[in-house]
């Protein structure tokens, strides 16, 4: 894994592209990074798999609060940003951001784990469970997760060590397919760091033929206000719907004071931001 190149999907901008300013694929565009830090008046970071989602919500928090709120925040998987939490900085190449958020957004298991750097964490939301995306057009034909143990398909997963917990949700919803977590375990082709970026990139690029992803991935890869043509299809199967996994908000210390943080939380368990996660396959 270590000797992997950085591949690159043609993800579309969710801010900034109606900025002057110069994108170079594979240099200087960075993806999990939203917003402006320097004028921000609300710092957020969060599971990074609720990206696509984000910039609809802040719409419609902004027409709740009644003005445009300066908001950034960072899309990454938990273990990623938690030396945010603890007051450590974040480096992105050669930028290096010193952030206090006031709310984190992750999954029960990680809420557990930052206990004390964190205040009154409540579940939001919930994903519809886990499918299995393929190349466009299925070249290998793959009908469900009997098909992983060919010997011809070539598996690719979130990273066991850097992503633990959709690691465990993406190999339990497969595991009742005799062999399958043993192939998984051995030759699955793994992400280094932030698998909603690296995975589908291994499928698009021919490196691997297959992966288990939550189902708003392969909603959001269809998805014709992101993606003019379809990247990817995908594969439901009954276990698949069952590995659902729960989204919670929490403040941090900072944000206990914070009106806007409070507002937030308080506006992501709404009506109108359960209808815009419905929206985008959560």
């Amino acid at each position: 894994m270590e000797n992997l190149q950085c591949l690159y999907l043609p993800w579309p901008l969710d801010t900034g592209a109606d900025k002057e300013g110069v994108f170079l694929p594979g240099s200087n565009v960075v993806f999990d990074f939203h917003g402006d830090p320097c004028r921000a008046e609300l710092t957020i970071v969060m599971e990074g798999n609720q990206f696509m989602v984000i910039p609809e919500v802040i719409e419609a928090f902004s027409k709740e609060i009644g003005r445009e709120v300066q908001i950034f925040y960072v899309t990454l998987p938990p273990p990623r940003f938690r030396p945010v939490l603890e007051g450590k900085p974040l480096a992105i190449g050669n930028l290096v951001l010193h952030m206090e958020p006031e709310v984190v957004m992750a999954p029960p298991e990680f809420m557990a784990k930052v206990e004390g750097m964190i205040l009154e964490p409540v579940t939001f939301m919930e994903n519809r469970g886990v499918v299995l995306v393929v190349r466009r057009g299925n070249p290998k034909q793959i009908k469900g997760p009997e098909d992983l143990l060919r010997e011809d398909v070539r598996i690719a997963i979130s990273n066991p060590q850097t992503e633990v917990n959709s690691y465990q949700t993406y190999l339990e919803s497969l595991s009742h397919v005799p062999g399958l977590r043993e192939k998984i375990e051995k030759e699955a082709l793994k992400s280094r760091v932030i698998h909603h970026r690296e995975v589908p990139a291994m499928i698009y690029h021919g490196l691997a033929d297959v992966a288990p992803l939550y189902f708003h991935f392969a909603y959001y890869y269809q998805n014709p206000q992101f993606f003019p043509e379809p990247v990817f299809d995908y594969l439901t199967f009954p276990e698949g719907k069952k590995a659902k996994s729960r989204y919670q908000v929490a403040l941090t210390p900072k944000g206990k004071d914070h009106p806007l943080a409070r507002q937030w939380k308080e506006f992501l368990q709404s009506e109108t931001v359960r209808d815009i996660y419905n929206r985008h396959g959560f």
